[in-house]
């Protein structure tokens, strides 16, 4: 998990807070996961604590702790 701790977001739209990308296929393990790229790195956990949004609107789903 990744905590955020009074972090302030300026002017920041809410669809750019976090990129997650898509796994290559050289990530493949054929032992583990089959002929696809595990999905791990999709697997991800963010928490925010004490957040300000500034400058542009606050997303409706956000609040202080998200």
């Amino acid at each position: 998990m990744v905590e955020w701790y009074d972090t302030k977001f300026i002017n920041v739209d809410s669809d750019a807070l976090v990129y997650v990308f898509d796994p290559p296929n050289g990530w493949a393990n054929v032992a583990d996961c089959g002929s696809y790229p595990c999905s791990a790195p999709k697997n991800i956990l963010f928490q925010f604590f004490d957040t300000k949004f500034e400058d542009g609107s606050t997303p409706r789903w956000a609040r202080d702790d998200f």
